[in-house]
């Protein structure tokens, strides 16, 4: 009952977090959205402000132009000056404070001033705002270099003193009266104007359910609210039905540090209506000296908690009810038990007897304070024996599992360098024989220098050097602890170390208690030494043994690695002398003999001519020669073709298949096609040249054996490698598995294994042959 209560207490608490978070968050950006209409509003001042002024101006020209095109014939221009001033000088607007002006470009002579007519009539030199410039000066210019535009400047108002205030004109001529026309406009006018169409548009403003929006000036002036009759009225009149007085608190808070803040008061929304809280927030507009705020109704957390309430009484009494019932039972049960124990305890002895023999398996400690009987301490002594031997003996039977799967995931980690496979293994020593620390030396042929290739610490270990120091060797005499396994040839096992200075600790990092070396020896030569530190229970010779076996086995897999490494690039030279002797040979045949068999041609096909004329019979002889010597050139060229693919490199992949489609029909008349995706861009010369060979392999091999009718190359782009297939209708190869590969496959594969990917030799679905060429051939 009492978590009940706890859980209920936290619940409602969540409630009301929750709720005034969401309430908070709404109250916040409603007013951010009322903040952002009024900078909206008055980002649009100058826009309107102009706006207003050029309509004004262009009605006054219109007034103008329609006065001169009625009257140009009948009056003269002084005349009709006079007609329009009369007309334009009673027009006002923006409670008088608008008027119009004019004046005469070229003297410079202010025809119409209707805010003051005494500066009608002459030249007005002392028409200057605030700053000292003359007005009538600046408007001339103004329509002299554009015929019209704006003018800002600071210019007092009537009955004010003499003070100035921020002012916009426009000028525009009028070039029949040789006129400026213009007009201005007050900035703060129309920002009153502006004012009072945001209040007007935040009155009818409404969110959430109950949600208000109120202005009050910095003052406390209530300028806008839902209940007009508040408009007027002091915000520190404010009181809630419960006497608190939330309006001088709402005033208060705009005028904190953050210009805004919450405020929650308990009001009635009616007569007859319940009390229920309210939040508000006012944020402080001081470019105009406004106050925003905004308020709700909390109704929906009341009900929250309304329901939270009910859901605990029902569990309340569901528990009492409940414990009631289960603690009758449990009375009952216990006086039940109590008799039955009483009469069956000898009983229970013999199965309590057998229970601690059994409980040897689950590898649990019995410790003699949970003993109540003392006829069980020797039981139990003997019990707690077996569970330290099964112990002890899972734990040797872990560490040679743990290791023997270190072997087995060495054996994994093809594509990994030679230093993770370092790294990989002393982590896992480290592990296995449960030290803290772990380094591991490689030693040179000659046996004078090792250099300390790994290193590895646990969490607890402070480090002496970081991982970016460079791995630089050292004489054997002075490395420590590996020199001395070196010059010494055999292990080093320490269990108790005396305070000695740090630099007889290296490699390992600060003073160490116990520690062992061990070499790991290859052809007679020790070529790694490997050391662990800080075992909790001390080392012994089986800790060398694990180490000694971990450590050649890792060893015995660098060696494969490396050769294989060496295989592989030796290999990839092999086929790269190989192309370049190809490629000499048919350069030779195209540049060499191909060039003397054409000479020889050419000359045999001269004395051909002159034969012809003196001795037929020996110009047909003639004839012959030069046939084969034309097949002999033909040859030449294909031979050098293929040996040499001096059409690849010009043309292009594309280009030097088709040329081999067109070869295979012509030497075998066998229909070949090819199908070359158009996606497919510039190959780089080197994979390309691979490329073609190993289709070229291929599509000569189906031709020589397999007896095909059809033979289909496919090259097409699967993102962003390429993937080749040639396929044909043959007699098939069977199955590849048990047959012995000739020189022609073991090139292809290399060839593929250069570029990066794979070839597959198999039967095809239908019959025949499918040779397929896949893998990273990044494009």
């Amino acid at each position: 009952m009492y978590n009940e209560y706890r859980a209920y207490q936290e619940s409602i608490d969540n409630i009301r977090e929750n709720y005034e978070n969401r309430y908070r968050d709404r109250l916040r950006e409603e007013a951010g959205n009322v903040t952002d209409f009024i900078e909206y509003k008055r980002s649009q001042t100058d826009m309107i402000i102009e706006k207003e002024i050029r309509q004004k101006v262009q009605t006054a020209y219109s007034i103008a132009s329609h006065i001169y095109s009625l009257y140009k014939d009948e009056k003269n221009v002084d005349e009709l000056r006079a007609m329009v001033v009369e007309i334009l000088r009673p027009i006002r607007w923006n409670n008088g404070r608008g008027y119009y002006f004019a004046g005469r470009v070229s003297n410079g002579i202010v025809d119409l001033f209707a805010d003051d007519p005494s500066y009608e009539g002459t030249r007005s030199l002392s028409l200057e705002d605030m700053q000292g410039k003359n007005l009538v000066e600046e408007f001339i210019a103004i329509v002299r270099e554009k015929e019209a535009g704006f003018y800002r400047y600071n210019w007092s108002k009537r009955n004010q003193g003499g003070k100035s205030y921020p002012k916009i004109s426009f000028v525009k001529y009028f070039k029949p009266f040789d006129w400026y026309i213009g007009a201005g406009m007050y900035i703060d006018d129309m920002q009153e104007i502006i004012q009072h169409d945001v209040l007007a548009r935040i009155q009818k403003i409404q969110f959430s359910k109950q949600g208000e929006i109120f202005v009050f000036r910095s003052d406390g002036t209530i300028i806008c609210d839902k209940d007009e009759q508040l408009i007027g009225r002091s915000i520190n009149g404010l009181v809630s039905n419960t006497g608190m007085p939330y309006g001088r608190q709402l005033l208060q808070s705009s005028k904190n540090k953050k210009g805004a803040g919450y405020v929650v008061y308990t009001n009635r929304e009616g007569p007859h209506s319940k009390l229920s809280q309210r939040l508000s927030f006012v944020r402080t507009y001081t470019n105009w000296q406004w106050v925003l705020g905004t308020s709700v109704n909390m109704d929906e957390m009341e009900k929250a908690i309304e329901r939270e309430t009910r859901t605990y009484k029902k569990i309340a009494f569901k528990n009492i009810f409940l414990f009631v019932a289960l603690f009758s039972i449990a009375v009952t049960l216990l006086l039940v038990a109590a008799y039955s124990y009483s009469l069956k305890i000898r009983h229970e002895i013999g199965l309590f007897t057998d229970f601690f023999r059994k409980a040897a398996d689950s590898k649990v400690k019995i410790h003699d304070q949970d003993l109540v009987f003392s006829e069980f301490e020797e039981l139990a002594l003997l019990a707690n024996r077996m569970v330290d031997d099964m112990i002890l003996k899972d734990l040797l039977l872990r560490r040679d599992e743990l290791r023997l799967d270190t072997l087995l995931q060495l054996g994994k980690m093809e594509g990994h360098s030679i230093q993770d496979i370092y790294d990989f293994t002393l982590e896992r020593i480290v592990r296995i024989t449960r030290s803290e620390e772990g380094y591991l030396a490689l030693v040179n042929d000659a046996q004078t220098h090792l250099t300390i290739c790994s290193v590895y610490r646990s969490e607890g270990r402070q480090r002496q050097f970081s991982d970016g120091d460079p791995q630089r060797p050292c004489r054997i005499e002075e490395c420590g602890f590996p020199g001395v396994v070196v010059l010494s040839k055999k292990e080093l096992i320490v269990n108790e170390v005396p305070e000695e200075d740090d630099a007889a600790f290296f490699p390992y990092s600060g003073n160490v208690k116990r520690h062992i070396d061990v070499p790991i020896e290859s052809g007679g030569k020790i070529v790694l030494v490997a050391g662990i530190c800080e075992n909790a229970m001390g080392y012994d010779h089986s800790d060398i043994r694990q180490v000694r076996m971990l450590f050649e086995g890792m060893w015995l897999h660098v060696l494969k690695t490396c050769s294989e490494k060496e295989m592989e690039r030796l290999e990839r030279q092999i086929i790269a002398i190989t192309q370049e002797e190809k490629s000499q040979i048919g350069r030779d045949l195209h540049d060499d003999l191909g060039s003397h068999l054409s000479g020889v041609e050419m000359l045999s096909k001269v004395l051909q001519k002159k034969l012809e004329s003196e001795a037929p019979d020996k110009a047909l002889q003639l004839g012959v020669i030069r046939d084969l010597i034309r097949n002999a050139i033909e040859k030449t060229r294909r031979l050098s073709h293929g040996l040499y693919p001096v059409h690849l490199i010009e043309n292009g992949l594309e280009a030097s298949i088709e040329e081999l489609v067109m070869e295979i029909d012509n030497l075998f008349t066998i229909h070949c096609i090819l199908s070359f995706d158009s996606k497919i861009g510039l190959v780089d010369n080197n994979i390309a040249t691979h490329i073609y060979y190993i289709i070229r392999e291929a599509v000569f091999n189906a031709a020589k054996h397999g007896k095909p009718g059809r033979i289909d190359i496919t090259l097409a782009k699967e993102g962003k490698y390429l993937k080749a297939w040639v396929a044909d209708d043959g007699c098939g190869v069977g199955d590849m598995s048990g047959k012995r590969k000739g020189m022609g496959f073991h090139t292809m594969k290399y060839r593929a294994k250069a570029i990066g990917g794979t070839i597959e030799i198999r039967a095809g679905v239908k019959g025949g042959t499918l040779v397929t060429l896949t893998g990273e051939v990044i494009i």
